[in-house]
């Protein structure tokens, strides 16, 4: 195609005003937009965008790309045409005519093995993007090779290396592939050094209990991965870089260099926010980094909103006294202005943490609260025994946990998840006024569908608590609360389960509670300056609160469907959600829909 002549008289300036592909039947339209030059006329919700200006010699880029295009995607007898329509005040209209032709069709495929005792490689099979009857592209015959690449590094064998050869007849449109594949030597860790010690804070022995490739274990790539992920966790490092050394072709093991950088010892954060429930809000942080030295954390963090004010504490010693754990002090002053109550606590937990394997991390240690609550009202003291308001409340607790983190991104996270169990016991051995158990499951997934950005994520909260020993009934602040914007978000915060004669929430001792939620993309974007993604959301709510362990009953659950919009800026996802009660507790009181406008996703 020749550079088209500009019309007489037309203006100076040419804009595109539409651009069509006909005769594609198996490639999309979609997937022949991608990354072309020619930038195509805003979408009608964008109507304050202008027409984009109109290039010729783009155009002609364009169709030549979308020929090797389609040759990567195995039709090698395809044609692309454009033609092109001058209009009034200079509008063009594009269309670009596709003929596919045959494709070409894998008739053979063969994947011979070269060492690798011990490594079962029959369940790639399986697993391959590729096959014979299918049609042969470049990507899935490059993904075919990438799957030996990926899986043996992963497996104890980083010297692998893969030789593939297609044997290709465009005349009767086959291909043959072959693909030789070398293992290499089973391999194992070994010695692992930090470098440039003399240039650290950070003790060494801090940053090798991060580091999960042990010597003598078998060589595993993805541990390399955890390992920068646990060191990255601490937050003392801007970077982390660990890297297998260069060995003989012979040799089996191979040592780690780790090779990390320090952050800035001191840092501030500030923030400001909104919420439907919380309204203003904001937060201040101050970050003391290699405190006295040692790789320790001392963290203050102050935040505000309508719902109260918290003022916390957490420091943080990593290896203490050179051993496996790690030493967590937090403490906090808390003011909560909730629907059914208000208190005013001060608490202090101290902890032992520890890395176990899978990714697990087991906790120990005592915690020591005071609370008082007030401004309960009457109807609530009936109900509740065992709340007196403006009492000060003594809690004196042993806690034990375990945690799995192995999200991928927190802020829009689309593989993984986060369990949290945690349990505490209060008693009078303790010195404890108020004696109870209490244990928590907070157990959270994220699933990415195939290669999409479509992500199915679901959460379970699972609480109960049981007074013992002189203790009758736990006060109001320690029971469990339901609804709102960060739970199921069909009806009001707090106001599921038990409540008073006023209709005013008063907790209970069990709750259950979960949500399963679809997140997708739009095909909308913002305008350029802003250049990030609309998203959406489908999903389900579902909980309860229960006054006593024994009433949990699955049928009380009540649910909540709804949707939602979603802008994925860079401190998270920023929206909107509209949830519907199935079952509304009082219809002259309660709203059929809720709105919640949101900072980042509900979980």
């Amino acid at each position: 195609m020749g550079q088209p002549p500009a019309q007489p008289n037309s203006p100076a300036k040419l804009v595109l005003h539409s651009f069509t592909i006909v005769g594609n039947k198996i490639v999309s339209a979609k997937e022949l937009q991608k990354d072309l030059s020619t930038k195509l006329p805003p979408s009608p919700f964008l109507f304050w965008e202008g027409l984009p200006t109109f290039r010729p010699e783009d155009l002609q880029y364009d169709v030549d790309r979308m020929k090797d295009f389609y040759r990567r995607q195995g039709f090698y007898h395809a044609t692309v045409k454009s033609e092109v329509h001058y209009g009034p005040e200079g509008k063009v209209d594009v269309k670009v005519e596709v003929h596919e032709g045959p494709w070409v069709k894998v008739t053979k495929l063969d994947v011979e093995i070269s060492g690798g005792a011990g490594a079962n490689l029959e369940e790639l099979k399986n697993k391959w993007p590729l096959n014979p009857g299918e049609r042969f592209t470049i990507d899935t015959y490059d993904n075919l090779k990438k799957l030996y690449l990926n899986y043996l590094p992963a497996h104890g064998y980083p010297k692998v290396a893969v030789q593939g050869r297609v044997l290709l007849n465009e005349e009767k449109n086959t291909a043959e592939v072959h693909l030789k594949v070398e293992t290499g030597p089973r391999c194992y860790f070994g010695l692992v050094k930090v470098k440039n010690v003399e240039k650290l804070e950070t003790p060494v022995q801090a940053i090798l209990e991060k580091v999960t490739c042990k010597p003598g274990n078998v060589f595993n790539l993805d541990e390399l991965f955890k390992s920068q992920r646990n060191l990255y966790a601490t937050d003392l490092f801007s970077s982390v870089v660990l890297t297998p050394e260069e060995v003989p072709p012979g040799q089996a093991i191979i040592p780690i260099d780790v090779a990390v950088e320090e952050k800035k010892k001191r840092s501030f954060r500030f923030g400001l926010g909104y919420g439907d429930e919380d309204q203003f809000r904001a937060k201040v942080g101050f970050i003391y980094r290699n405190l006295w030295g040692g790789g320790r954390v001392l963290n203050f963090t102050s935040a505000y909103s309508s719902l109260g004010y918290v003022f916390q504490e957490t420091f943080t010693n990593p290896a203490v006294f050179g051993s496996s754990f790690d030493l967590v002090d937090e403490s906090a002053a808390r003011r909560r202005e909730l629907p059914g109550f208000t208190d005013q606590a001060y608490f202090t937990v101290n902890r032992l943490e520890h890395d176990i394997p899978y990714d697990f991390r087991v906790y120990g240690g005592h915690g020591l609260e005071f609370a008082r609550p007030f401004n309960i009202p009457i109807e609530t003291l009936i109900r509740l025994q065992g709340t007196q308001p403006e009492k000060l409340y003594r809690a004196s607790y042993l806690i034990m946990g375990v945690r799995r983190d192995t999200v991928d991104d927190h802020i829009n996270p689309h593989r993984g998840g986060i369990l949290d169990f945690s349990n505490q016991a209060a008693t009078t051995f303790l010195g404890s006024g108020l004696q109870y158990l209490q244990s928590t499951t907070d157990l959270r997934r994220y699933h990415a569908i195939g290669d999409t950005n479509f992500v199915l994520a679901g959460r379970i909260r699972f609480g109960l608590i049981e007074p013992i020993q002189n203790t009758v009934d736990v006060p109001i602040y320690r029971k469990f609360f339901a609804g709102g914007a960060n739970s199921v978000r069909g009806y009001d915060l707090d106001l599921l389960g038990p409540r008073n004669a006023a209709g005013q929430p008063i907790g209970g001792d069990a709750v259950l509670e979960g949500s399963i939620e679809l997140r997708f993309p739009l095909p909308i974007t913002w305008p350029e300056i802003i250049n990030r993604k609309i998203g959406g959301v489908i999903f389900l709510d579902g909980g309860n609160v229960f006054p006593r362990p024994h009433n949990l009953d699955l049928g009380q659950l009540k649910y909540s469907p709804g949707f939602g919009l979603r802008y994925i800026s860079p401190i998270g996802a920023v929206g909107i959600d509209v949830a519907f009660p199935t079952n509304r507790i009082n219809y002259e009181t309660d709203r059929p829909y809720q709105i919640h406008f949101t900072v980042g996703y509900g979980f």
